[in-house]
């Protein structure tokens, strides 16, 4: 699997050239081997891109990214085909048992929970909201049926900004850090969902009629914590400069804790989700296998 996240802005072309990506502008040239290449992101609007090359990136399970006037990504980019066994697969998520759904979904938020305390542990928040939060984790039930999830967030996301935050305020330029991140590491995490022969429109809780990603949108809850990490860590000054864009997509290459071992959040989604798999098969708990905030190392650019 390729490990590169290629950002592409003020560029003229993308081609192929043997197996490579040929990056041009102007008179200049760079090309980067595929098999290197994990992911392209394209916030260049007038970048042109050939139908070979388009071709090769699908056959090679490279993650395109296309990005809209406010830099997040419109598009997405998948192939076809999938895995080798994709029907074998399919029918069996399709037959994934409600029970162990609910007992998935716990854990998801549990994690998720404990992940927020971790975070707020690491910003020196009061002692009590970091005990609230370690509290409500242990209280998670079954499919989440008490909504502890949304209980944690107005304590988790108040403990940083002001009373009258929400996730949705536009005015709040953290938002729009936050969901630049959260669509880079949805789009990571769907790209190895279809890799996995699995139907990424089919959740194991979110249902999301319009939503082609409803399985990624369960993986990613307890991921999101290493972007609201490094959001409050290193706020944007005003508005996202392509630095910053540059630095959001480098999480993917952060490392994590999972499974007693720390791996880059990469090889984390994809850790994650084979632990679905084993634990959909085996109907075993401790097969699930879910990123820990105990311990985080930030990409740093060479």
């Amino acid at each position: 699997m390729g490990w590169r996240i290629i950002h592409i802005t003020n560029v003229d072309q993308l081609s192929l050239q043997l197996d490579n990506l040929k990056v041009r502008k102007s008179d200049d040239e760079l090309k980067i081997p595929l098999h290197d290449i994990f992911a392209i992101v394209i916030e260049d609007l007038t970048c042109k891109l050939t139908s070979r090359l388009m071709i090769e990136l699908s056959k090679h399970n490279i993650l395109v990214l296309l990005c809209n006037q406010q830099f997040l990504p419109e598009c997405v980019i998948q192939p076809v085909t999938g895995h080798a066994l994709q029907y074998r697969q399919m029918i069996k998520q399709l037959n994934w048992s409600v029970e162990n759904k609910y007992i998935l979904w716990q854990q998801i938020i549990k994690k998720k929970v404990k992940n927020q305390a971790e975070v707020m542990q690491r910003n020196h928040v009061e002692k009590h909201r970091i005990n609230k939060l370690f509290e409500l984790a242990s209280r998670v039930e079954q499919n989440d049926k008490n909504n502890i999830e949304g209980q944690a967030a107005r304590i988790y996301f108040n403990s940083f900004f002001d009373e009258n935050y929400s996730r949705s305020n536009q005015n709040y330029i953290e938002n729009a850090a936050l969901n630049y991140g959260y669509a880079i590491a949805q789009s990571a995490i769907a790209r190895t969902v279809v890799a996995k022969g699995l139907i990424s429109g089919l959740g194991i809780n979110h249902k999301g009629e319009r939503n082609p990603h409803n399985l990624a949108s369960d993986i990613i809850e307890p991921f999101r914590q290493i972007i609201d990490y490094f959001v409050i860590k290193h706020p944007p000054e005003g508005y996202l400069t392509k630095n910053y864009r540059i630095q959001l997509i480098n999480l993917l290459h952060a490392k994590i804790l999972i499974d007693g071992k720390m791996q880059t959040f990469i090889r984390a989604i994809e850790i994650t989700i084979d632990s679905f798999l084993e634990f959909f098969e085996t109907g075993k708990s401790e097969k699930i296998k879910l990123p820990t905030l105990e311990k985080i190392a930030l990409y740093e650019q060479p």
